[in-house]
């Protein structure tokens, strides 16, 4: 297991998409070559196409299968990574790849699949019970969490978190945001690697910390940093500054040329005279060994005696991988020996991006290894007479199913922001891919808290802002199902004139012929035919209902004049050839779009013709489909009629984005 995959990412996320080989002629080895040097070099995307190309060369490669769901997972592409993984370990009967039921469980945890995940995490730890490695331990430590994961979820967090905007935010990854004053936002970003270069004696491509004007937000562009904090060989990152605006202490990455793991370094420069001095390296113990890294820096003030320096690093001493370590700074800005903030806060796994207020005496970091609901949860403990109290995990709201780091809070107590790849983040290809920058507040806690759509009445719903994205969360991902080779049988069609209401009802219509050709194979007929009813009631009909709440709402944004942009992706069971999947993809997307132009009585038609609403196509075809759905022409019960087959005949709203008028 890659050590540091949150760090690389944010640090030194590569995204190079592939340009393919020359010719068809090109054998299977060729591309497996291109696509594990494209691996062993970081390009995850890259490697992804690649590995796809030598597919089609040849299925059934297990080594390739397994690759490519490694590939997914570090590109962030936790869906596709979870079929892919399901591939891998339905089908490793010599339990070749034993990670395989690991990482299928870690990616169950990030899809929110959590009754899934808590049962793989059960599973691989009573298959390796004697071990002592960090996989066994994590998937023991992950089990033991599951009785806290529902109690997480359903804390109530008054709490509203945005996304800040295309401004602000690139499709790349921009993360680790400090606060310096009340209008003014500064953070990294690692737009400039794909920048095409403007100046000739400017070759580097790195993370560069940027100044944003929060009174200009959505008007003015950030600038980077000049070249004293932004120097190029580097990756400049995490500043943060002191709640005084006197000290600023940020990171300086580069990578090993014998580990190839990233190593930070911190600098500080203190105002003097209205005027920054030069960022000096930080001598002492900080830095430290040169072969550790040193980074997420934050300051605690401390009054006349000086600072407190909160930092991560992978040093010696701790608990395990990344830690959270300090160091007092005294008035001649002499920095003390680092001390572990112990076993309380740290764990075996990773602790990092902490963030202390001075103001309440709390600290907020991000874990890996205490009880969460996703990757990395943020966490805060309080500071009693130098003792940290237990850790206390933020709950729903703050946290996702995915990553979340880098939480601040301003000088108020009130607004801050954090760091995190959940779904409405920005990206080009895997919408978790990348990080964006979130802010965060309270809301009146006469409203209703970050909530599941089960569990909260549409009413209750309609009380948010459609103009933020928790508004529009609540309905992710809608899934609407479909009968077998529907809309339009036998055809390389990419559109329909079909309305998905009517396909809905047709396919209702069907109830009798699946219970009868399902349950007509099966030693229990009963239990067959209630898989049946149990699949329209609680799948397809719910669907439904989902879908014109959504509309509802969609429609009150519209009205409001907030412009929107949904993703939608078309799915297909793996029984027809791939190139026909994906137009039948098309061909459902379609369908919605058919029928949202004609819902109350036409009430969204002329936004999607002005552009003020748009739907973004991803037909993937059966690309997602699990490796148990059967593809066998002549066994129709479970090619057609099984609920597994008929669960991937569905198309899925994975995205709603809220976008500025043009």
């Amino acid at each position: 297991m890659n050590t540091y995959p949150l760090l690389r990412l944010l640090f030194l996320f590569a995204l190079a998409m592939a340009s393919p080989l020359a010719g068809e002629s090109q054998t299977f080895k060729a591309w497996v070559n291109a696509g594990d040097e494209a691996f062993d070099k970081g390009s995850f995307a890259e490697a992804i196409e690649y590995y796809k190309k030598a597919i089609e060369f040849e299925t059934g490669d297990r080594a390739l299968d397994y690759r490519l769901a490694e590939s997914y997972r570090l590109y962030k592409d936790y869906e596709k990574a979870e079929a892919w993984y399901t591939k891998v370990f339905a089908s490793d009967e010599s339990k070749s790849y034993p990670l395989a039921l690991f990482y299928l469980a870690e990616m169950k945890k990030y899809n929110a699949r959590y009754d899934d995940a808590c049962r793989l995490f059960g599973d691989y730890f009573n298959q390796h019970a004697t071990d002592t490695g960090y996989y066994a331990i994590k998937a023991k430590s992950e089990s033991g969490h599951c009785p806290a994961i529902n109690e997480i979820i359903n804390k109530k967090q008054f709490v509203a978190v945005n996304n800040a905007g295309a401004v602000i935010n690139s499709k790349y990854s921009d993360f680790g945001a400090s606060n310096s004053g009340d209008s003014t936002l500064h953070y990294a970003s690692l737009r400039f690697l794909y920048e095409p270069k403007s100046d000739e004696t400017d070759p580097y491509y790195v993370a560069r910390i940027l100044k944003a004007d929060l009174s200009a937000s959505g008007k003015q562009k950030p600038a980077a940093l000049g070249i004293s904090v932004n120097d190029p060989p580097f990756h400049n990152a995490s500043a943060c500054f002191s709640p005084d605006q006197r000290l600023v202490i940020f990171a300086r990455c580069q990578e090993s040329n014998t580990t190839g793991k990233q190593i930070c370094k911190l600098y500080y420069s203190t105002l003097n005279g209205g005027k920054w001095s030069k960022p000096v390296l930080i001598q002492g113990g900080v830095n430290g060994d040169p072969q550790y890294t040193n980074t997420q820096p934050s300051i605690q003030a401390r009054g006349a005696m000086g600072y407190t320096l909160y930092f991560a690093s992978d040093r010696p001493g701790g608990q395990g991988k990344l830690d959270l370590w300090k160091s007092d700074i005294d008035a001649s800005m002499q920095f003390s020996n680092p001390v572990n903030l112990g076993a309380t806060i740290n764990t075996f796994d990773d602790e990092m991006t902490p963030y202390f207020d001075t103001r309440n005496g709390t600290l907020y970091f991000s874990s890996y290894g205490h009880a969460g609901i996703g990757g990395m949860d943020i966490f805060r403990s309080q500071d009693v007479s130098g003792v940290f109290t237990q850790p206390e995990n933020l709950g729903r709201g703050f946290n996702s199913s995915y990553n979340d780091v880098y939480f601040t809070i301003n000088n108020h107590n009130e607004k801050g922001t954090l760091t995190s790849n959940r779904t409405g983040s920005q990206f080009i290809a895997s919408k978790t891919c990348c990080y964006d920058i979130y802010f965060h507040e309270p809301i009146q806690q006469d409203t209703t808290p970050v909530a599941v759509v089960d569990s909260l009445p549409l009413d209750e719903i309609s009380k948010k802002d459609p103009g933020k994205s928790q508004y529009y969360e609540d309905f992710l991902p809608l899934r609407l199902y479909f009968d077998n080779d529907e809309p339009d049988k036998k055809t390389l069609a990419v559109t329909t004139n079909k309305s998905y209401d009517n396909l809905y009802r047709d396919y209702l219509g069907r109830i009798p012929d699946y219970k009868s050709k399902f349950a007509g194979g099966s030693n229990d007929k009963q239990a067959a035919e209630m898989a049946i009813d149990t699949f329209f009631t609680n799948v397809v009909t719910k669907s439904w209902e989902m879908l014109n709440g959504f509309c509802a709402k969609v429609e009150t944004a519209m009205q409001k004049g907030i412009h929107l942009e949904m993703e939608i992706r078309g799915r297909a069971s793996p029984l027809a050839e791939t190139a026909y999947n994906v137009n039948l993809s098309r061909r459902r997307i379609s369908s919605l779009l058919n029928y949202m132009k004609k819902y109350n009585n036409g009430s969204l038609k002329s936004y999607f013709d002005s552009g003020q609403l748009r739907l973004t196509e991803v037909p993937a075809g059966e690309s997602l489909a699990l490796s148990n759905v059967s593809d066998n022409r002549e066994d129709q019960r479970n090619s057609v009629y099984n609920p597994n087959a008929a669960k991937e005949r569905l198309i899925e709203l994975i995205g709603v984005r809220i976008k500025q008028a043009e």
